[in-house]
């Protein structure tokens, strides 16, 4: 019998102990976080799907997983012989949507509230209160779970290149509870915290995050967290500045013990779990939490910082990219694995490197047309014959984030595939080049960028671009720039937000084709018109030449051409007195003028 049948199965059993008719099973931690530590990967563990998102719901009968468009390739082979249905998540099929129309009246549907956010918590509570069915929290995994790792136990440091004080953010996040008429702020996400507090960690891959929580008053601060990750002097450090260290584990007793309080908290942020804590004796403020929009709007030194970074990631990505046209010239058998690898081997070299900022996709042909694919030991190709590579990695630098996603061809690229690149670099510049109304919710932008693919009846199944952390995470809120995300006001464009632009043309079985670079937005100084309010740009920060022979100039405009020329002016001048050898060789090639 499939393993992770076995595991349906026991899982089954203690649902008819427990008298549970439907059992939900998130993609999440307490903290609600997007790459999660492994002990809390208990969807994974259920059912062998090892997408980043993902949710599965189990009854007596039945097992199903919800997955985005990005993961239905990969889900349909990892969810074989499991027994668990592949539910392919649209506006139109959700888990949410599949409860209120299958449970019945007066059934009980568990799920563990440590991990369930409140706002779920509340949808599911308005979606299902016309069938009675109770909610109900229930832990069955860790009973079944034997081996569960720990959790992660890497030491805590601080960000000493952090341009801004824990005071000088913490005053800013007060300004906002006086506001708001509060006593506390609790915070559970990690981003947030480490933000605030100018510390980092590596508990969380990719994210240099450490498991924490912080409660914020107006006169202390204190922060929840493995007190062994921290040095005797960092702790000393903190406890001058206010900032009192606690148990991980003594989160719950705090809140309990706060009585009559007004408690500032983000309900998009936040586990049922706590905020029903909190709730007890106290009044619960639902607010965005403060620090995800000071965060987001970088300040002149942050980008400035960030643009150093670039440089940096800007030369490895030259030397790699040497390396690999070497490496196929000389014939050598090359497989995605090798192009992780040497990925991180070029960017390791920089001083400033600290890790990646996700796990590098390298897709080649069929593989690449996979959005989210990932090559692993027992699944992989090897770069021989004709096509296309789709390499879409990151760093992370002790001052800033990267995220790039190129293509290049392996031998000589077909004219479908010039075509297909040739789009995708048109959808790319024509938001890239764009100007736009300050506060103007940035979902909106994105019929811009696929425009150039409308009109040749072509549309991808993913957002057009996400925030970008300082040093944090490399997915960020609030900003979005996707159709499918509700035009709201917390996703209004601000000065200093960093945001990707990755447009895409997947074909299935064939190959994929994403262009993605980081943009930071700017203020138009000098406005044609000074009667129609305050306009952005965006200013690009990713340093790498696009691939001139994947390009069919016909297709492309003179005004694009231009902003074709100007970049890989930029980046040549950028790079060409940092980069020696065999790297300044192919950037001097790659960066040319059309």
């Amino acid at each position: 019998m499939n393993l992770y049948t076995q595991r349906l199965n026991a899982l089954r059993v203690e649902m008819e102990k427990s008298n549970v008719d439907v059992y939900l099973v998130l993609t999440s931690d307490p903290h609600l976080s997007e790459y999660l530590p492994d002990f809390w990967k208990s969807r994974q563990w259920l059912s062998g799907f090892s997408g980043s998102q993902g949710s599965l719901v189990i009854t007596k009968d039945y097992a199903a997983l919800w997955a985005d468009g990005r993961y239905w390739l990969q889900a349909e082979k990892e969810l074989s012989g499991s027994g668990i249905e592949l539910q392919k998540q649209n506006a139109s099929n959700t888990y949410t949507q599949w409860l209120e129309n299958n449970l019945l009246e007066g059934q009980t549907l568990a799920t563990d509230f440590r991990v369930l956010p409140l706002f779920a918590l509340e949808n599911l509570r308005e979606k299902l209160e016309h069938k009675h069915i109770k909610i109900t929290h229930q832990d069955f995994i860790t009973s079944l779970w034997n081996d569960r790792p720990i959790l992660p136990k890497s030491l805590v440091y601080e960000h000493i290149q952090a341009p801004h004080s824990r005071a000088e953010k913490l005053s800013k996040v007060r300004e906002k509870m006086r506001e708001y008429g509060t006593d506390y702020h609790f915070i559970t996400t990690l981003d947030d915290i480490t933000w605030i507090t100018n510390l980092r960690g590596s508990d969380v891959s990719y994210n240099p995050v450490f498991l924490a929580f912080l409660l914020i008053s107006y006169d202390e601060v204190l922060l929840f967290a493995d007190v062994s990750k921290f040095s005797e002097a960092l702790i000393e450090k903190l406890q001058q500045e206010n900032i009192k260290l606690l148990p991980y584990e003594a989160v719950e007793k705090t809140l309990e013990s706060l009585k009559d309080k007004h408690i500032l908290l983000d309900s998009n942020k936040m586990t049922a779990h706590l905020a029903n804590i909190a709730e007890k004796h106290n009044v619960l403020v639902k607010e965005d939490n403060p620090s995800q929009l000071l965060k987001a709007c970088k300040s002149k030194k942050e980008i400035e910082d960030i643009q150093e970074a670039m440089r940096h990631d800007g030369v490895a990505l030259c030397n790699f990219f040497a390396w690999l046209e070497e490496a196929l010239e000389a014939k050598e058998l090359l497989s995605e694995l090798d192009i992780d690898k040497k990925l991180t081997y070029f960017r390791a070299k920089s001083p400033l490197y600290i890790s990646d900022s996700f796990a590098t996709i390298a897709g080649f042909n069929a593989n690449g047309a996979q959005p989210h694919y990932r090559a692993t030991q027992e699944q992989f190709a090897y770069l021989q014959g004709q096509g296309l590579l789709l390499i879409d990695s990151g760093g992370q630098y002790t001052k800033g984030t990267t995220d790039i996603t190129r293509v290049v061809p392996i031998g000589e690229p077909s004219k479908e595939q010039k075509r297909d690149y040739t789009l995708v670099l048109k959808a790319h510049i024509a938001l890239a080049s764009s100007a736009f109304p300050i506060d103007i919710p940035m979902p909106l932008l994105d019929s811009i960028t696929r425009s150039a693919l409308w009109k040749e009846q072509i549309n991808y199944i993913h957002g057009t671009g996400h925030g970008v952390g300082y040093f944090l995470n490399v997915h960020e809120g609030p900003q979005v720039i996707s159709y499918f995300a509700p035009p709201l006001p917390r996703t209004q464009a601000k000065i200093g937000m960093i945001s990707s632009i990755e447009p895409g043309i997947y074909r299935a079985g064939k190959w994929g084709v994403r262009l993605e670079n980081l943009v930071a937005n700017q203020k138009v100084e000098n406005p044609k018109e000074k009667d129609f309010g305050e306009f952005l740009y965006f200013e690009t920060l990713t340093l790498c030449p696009f691939e001139i022979s994947c390009i069919d100039t016909t297709l492309l405009s003179e005004s694009e051409k231009t902003w074709l020329n100007q970049y890989h002016n930029k980046v040549l001048q950028e790079l060409g007195d940092r980069v020696e050898g065999k790297a300044k060789a192919w950037l001097e090639k790659k960066a040319v003028s059309l």
